[in-house]
């Protein structure tokens, strides 16, 4: 009963994934990845401009705004059918966003669209040592909300959005500092013992 379950969670989790990435627009500052086997100037991720065009190879500029992934891919691989014979194309969908703070890569990163918080944050290698996972700011235009993770959990699994700015927090200074204080005590207890003992 509870594989049947865990299964049919896994296909509703993958079906969701699959429809966001179909209803995914394109924003300014996100990208397309296009993969052709054996093709390599053909092949890279290709940035939208601020006025929502993008520059592809052979088929040159494109208008990708307002247009959902699903008919924006029909229209580029119909395009690229009429220019290459056999093409092969591969075209992937890819959101910017921001990754800060306590992070060991911080910077801009492309992710697909079906990329969680957790992927976001994988992609600039995870927190420093000084940093914690359980507890995330987020920027998103103009509003700022804390993404703090479930109890027993490093990070929430939140849905992201392009132009998103990411910022891993440091871990507060009890438990950056457990390690010294745990030690002054016990030396201090050590102390108090021995002047005791006298």
């Amino acid at each position: 009963m509870i594989s049947i379950l865990a299964r049919l969670s896994l296909a509703l989790l993958l079906g969701a994934s699959s429809l966001a990435a179909q209803d995914f627009v394109l924003r300014p500052g996100d990208a397309i990845k296009m993969l052709v086997p054996g093709e390599k100037e053909l092949t890279g991720s290709f940035v939208v401009d601020p006025t929502s065009v993008v520059t592809l190879p052979v088929i040159g500029r494109f208008e990708v705004g307002g247009k959902p992934w699903a008919q924006l891919h029909a229209v580029l691989l119909e395009a690229y059918r009429r220019q290459i014979r056999e093409p092969g194309i591969t075209l992937i969908p890819l959101r910017r966003v921001v990754v800060l703070g306590a992070v060991i890569k911080p910077g801009t990163y492309l992710v697909e669209p079906t990329a969680m918080l957790a992927g976001a944050v994988a992609a600039a290698s995870g927190a420093v040592a000084d940093g914690t996972v359980r507890r995330i700011r987020i920027v998103r235009g103009d509003t700022s909300f804390r993404a703090d993770a479930p109890r027993n959990r490093e990070i929430a699994e939140l849905p992201i959005q392009s132009g998103d700015e990411i910022f891993v927090l440091q871990r507060n200074w009890f438990a950056r500092n457990s390690t010294f204080l745990i030690t002054a005590m016990l030396s201090l207890t050590g102390i108090m013992v021995t002047l005791i003992r006298r």
